[in-house]
């Protein structure tokens, strides 16, 4: 129970701190909206390019399961800047010689990260269904947001990761630059992968950002089958898992050490 409190603590921290930066949240919200209007609209005529794959709906519908997962990816990937302000303001040291668990911080900065992650990315939902495009029951509905809080916990861990492990903004702006776009673009965001080179879709299935998009797109258009399903759910779930236990093992570690 003092272990829930400590990251609860933790989490409604990091979550207030969040709510008072609205217009962070209006920038956060530009990029993708321009993604999914203007690409959306600029690609429109390739829908038979799409559907000569399997995919029976339009190139909004096929677009923006990508941009809610981009979405999720910059505000995860993005949260542990909050980490640096808080080493070099003296937040952490303060915290390290309370008898909070050194782990609890790290859930709780990684779950506060995926929690923010997750409104966002649902408010790009939203958008969308302004658009036109459309989840079929909120059975699929509901199912798309575990999968987008999942994902966003396992970036988020990245993010706490290489916040934890830099030594100045310099590296860890570097360093998550290096890793958001070229991990989106190396997906079935924009395109299928049966349009991709050989040797690029086999290096874009090492992606777990790949099998995100797929599974949330297969269910927004009810395109799903079982065995995809459960390898899909299966290899987000294990990514969401490993990160965290390696999150958790770097920041307990590094944390203790100068900055």
């Amino acid at each position: 129970m003092n272990i829930l409190y400590d990251i609860y603590s933790i989490v409604w921290r990091e979550v207030k701190r969040y709510s008072k930066s609205k217009f962070g949240v209006l920038i956060r919200l530009i990029q993708p909206l321009i993604w999914i209007i203007v690409v959306g609209n600029t690609f429109t005529e390739t829908s038979p390019l799409i559907a000569s794959v399997g995919f029976s709906g339009d190139y909004m519908q096929f677009i923006t399961p990508g941009i809610i997962i981009l979405t999720a990816i910059f505000t995860s990937i993005f949260g542990g800047v909050n980490t640096l302000w808080d080493r070099r303001y003296g937040f952490i040291n303060k915290v390290l010689i309370s008898p909070i668990s050194r782990s609890s911080i790290a859930l709780g900065k990684m779950i506060a990260i995926s929690i923010i992650a997750t409104v966002q990315s649902c408010l790009i939902l939203g958008i969308s269904f302004l658009i036109g495009v459309a989840i079929p029951t909120y059975f699929n509905l509901l199912f798309v947001i575990t999968v987008i809080i999942l994902f966003s916990l396992g970036f988020s861990g990245i993010s706490v990761i290489v916040a934890s492990l830099a030594r100045s903004q310099e590296t860890f702006w570097a360093t998550i630059n290096f890793l958001g776009m070229p991990l989106f673009m190396l997906s079935p965001a924009l395109f299928p992968l049966e349009l991709l080179p050989p040797w690029l879709s086999t290096v874009a299935k090492l992606n777990p950002v790949t099998y995100t998009i797929i599974l949330i797109r297969d269910v927004m258009n009810e395109q799903t089958n079982t065995n995809h399903l459960e390898i899909g759910l299966f290899i987000i779930i294990c990514f969401a898992f490993i990160i965290t236990i390696i999150a958790s093992f770097v920041f307990t570690r590094d944390m203790k050490k100068p900055f």
